[in-house]
């Protein structure tokens, strides 16, 4: 059964065919900000085979965290250089990519896009190429390329705060293509508080997926 799992705030486990994808995943440590929603705890990811760092903000990369997964699980961590640096492991269980990149890892074909967030060193969003495609955007303003971007699933920050706020991810949803959106990067720190409600009202294409922390859904 192949599914998107929520983790929290842009935080993601996804299973198809039995590959296990963890992208940007957060457990509230490392920050200093307050949590307003609860996330996972590491110890509930009891596989991974492919980790994707989008950016190197703590708040998409915890390197203890992630260190501490892919050693337990032997995922090999996927990420910028920029980001990769930061974590102490193996170089064996580390693959830098950059924008423009599309190869295939463990049955998995990947495809490395750009994000538009000035605020890191390096940004990348990904598009995961399978029976369904699936796009995480990371961190990220608007971009005219989005209009490249053809896919049935759609996790796009509505958080503001360094990326795009509800009502600029509801016009970004003109620009690219996706059956299915689901918001991410909001309401988990004060900061970048938003109604979800309002946000789905303002989509003019593609059904909005409101999730929780350990929410899954069958795709």
């Amino acid at each position: 059964m192949d599914y998107i799992r929520y983790l929290g705030h842009s935080g993601f486990e996804i299973g198809l065919e039995g590959t296990i994808i963890l992208i940007d995943p957060f457990f509230g440590t490392g920050i200093t900000d307050p949590i307003k929603i609860t996330t996972l705890k590491p110890s509930l990811i009891k596989r991974a085979d492919l980790i994707l760092i989008t950016h190197e903000h703590r708040d998409h990369l915890d390197p203890g965290i992630v260190k501490e997964l892919a050693e337990r699980t032997a995922a090999i961590v996927i990420g910028p250089r920029q980001s990769l640096e930061l974590i102490e492991l193996s170089e064996k269980q580390k693959v830098a990519v950059e924008v423009g990149d599309r190869f295939e890892i463990r049955g998995i074909d990947i495809s490395v896009v750009k994000a538009s967030h000035p605020q890191s060193r390096y940004p990348v969003g990904y598009i995961i190429n399978d029976r369904v495609k699936i796009y995480h955007a990371g961190d990220t303003y608007q971009f005219n390329e989005m209009m490249d971007i053809d896919v049935d699933y759609a996790l796009i920050p509505i958080g503001g705060s360094y990326t795009m706020d509800l009502i600029d991810a509801a016009n970004a949803t003109k620009l690219f293509r996706a059956k299915n959106i689901i918001p991410i990067h909001y309401n988990t720190f004060e900061r970048i508080t938003q109604d979800v409600r309002d946000f789905a009202k303002r989509v003019a294409r593609g059904r909005v997926i409101a999730m929780r922390p350990d929410d899954s859904i069958q795709i």
